[in-house]
C-alpha cells in the first residue's frame, strides 16, 4: 500500500503543469510594446515614470510584476504629467501568475489605441514550441502562414491566435487575407521548445512604417512523460481528475484518510 501511495504522489507531481506553480505565486508577467510609430514616449504606471524614451518598435519585459490593477498612462517623450494630457491612457488587471501585453498601436484606418492582450503561458507538451501572431498594423485583414501553410486566416486589426507546433525554424509569411501573393512581411522564425514566440505586427503599411517584433515567454516546457495540455487546458484537467479518483479509490480500500491539495489555475 506505501509504494501505491508513493506511485500516485509521484504521477501527481508529474502531471502539475509549470502554470500551476506561477498561479501560486503573487507575481505575474508584463509586456510592453510601442506600435505607434514617429512618436517617442514615456510610459508611466501608476502615475511613476516607468519606461523613458521608448521608441517605436521597443519592447520591454516580459516584467514580473506583482498581481493587481495598473493604470497606465503615455505621454509624448519629455512631457509634464502634472501639465500634459496623455497621448493614451488604459488600466490593466493583472492576475497571479498571467502574462499580459501590453500595447500602443495603430487601429485599421491610423487611429492610435491602447491594448491589453493576455499571453498563453499554459504549459507546452514536451518536444513543441508554441507561436502567438497579434496583428497591430493599420492594414486589414491577413492571413500568417508558416511553410505556406495558413495557420491564422483573416485575422483582424486587434485580433491574434496562438498555435502549439514541433519545434523548428519555420518560413514565416504574413499576406492580405485570402491573397498570398501579397506578403507585407517574410521571415524564418526559430521556435524553441518550451517557449512561446509572440509576433506583433505594428504600424502601417501604406505609410511605410510596418515591421514585425517579437517577444518569448519562455520555461514552459512540460516534462517529457507529463500530460499534454491542450490550448485550453482540458487534458491538464482531466489528469487532475484521474489522479484524484485514484486517490479516493486507495482511501477507499484502506479505510484511512488522506489529504488532497487542489492547485488553483
Amino acid at each position: 500500500m506505501r509504494k501505491l501511495m508513493l506511485l500516485i504522489t509521484a504521477m501527481l507531481l508529474a502531471v502539475i503543469p509549470a502554470t500551476a506553480a506561477m498561479a501560486q505565486s503573487s507575481e505575474g508577467q508584463v509586456i510592453v510594446v510601442h506600435g505607434v510609430p514617429d512618436l517617442d514616449v514615456d510610459v508611466y504606471v501608476n502615475g511613476e515614470l516607468t519606461l523613458e524614451g521608448f521608441q517605436y518598435g521597443d519592447v520591454a519585459g516580459p516584467l514580473p510584476l506583482p498581481a493587481g490593477s495598473y493604470e497606465v498612462e503615455i505621454y509624448a517623450a519629455g512631457a509634464d504629467p502634472d501639465a500634459d494630457d496623455p497621448a493614451l491612457s488604459g488600466s490593466a488587471d493583472l492576475e497571479a501568475g498571467a502574462a499580459v501585453t501590453i500595447a500602443a498601436h495603430l487601429q485599421e484606418g491610423g487611429e492610435p489605441t491602447l491594448g491589453v492582450f493576455v499571453e498563453n503561458n499554459a504549459t507546452i507538451e514536451a518536444g513543441n514550441a508554441r507561436v502567438t501572431a497579434r496583428h497591430l498594423a493599420d492594414f486589414g485583414p491577413v492571413d500568417i502562414l508558416a511553410n505556406d501553410s495558413a495557420v491564422f486566416s483573416g485575422v483582424t486589426n486587434g485580433q491574434g491566435g496562438d498555435a502549439d507546433v514541433p519545434a523548428d525554424t519555420y518560413n514565416i509569411k504574413i499576406t492580405a487575407a485570402g491573397d498570398p501573393a501579397t506578403s507585407a512581411f517574410e521571415a524564418d522564425l526559430d521556435l524553441a521548445e518550451g517557449t512561446n514566440s509572440i509576433a506583433y505586427a505594428i504600424g502601417s503599411v501604406e505609410g511605410g512604417s510596418f515591421q514585425v517584433v517579437t517577444a518569448a515567454l519562455t520555461g514552459l516546457a512540460g516534462a517529457p512523460t507529463g500530460v499534454p495540455t491542450g490550448t485550453a487546458g482540458l487534458a491538464a484537467d482531466s489528469a487532475w481528475l484521474g489522479v484524484v479518483l485514484m486517490g479516493l479509490a486507495v482511501i477507499a480500500f484502506s479505510g484511512g484518510a488522506m489529504a488532497l491539495a487542489k492547485a488553483n489555475r
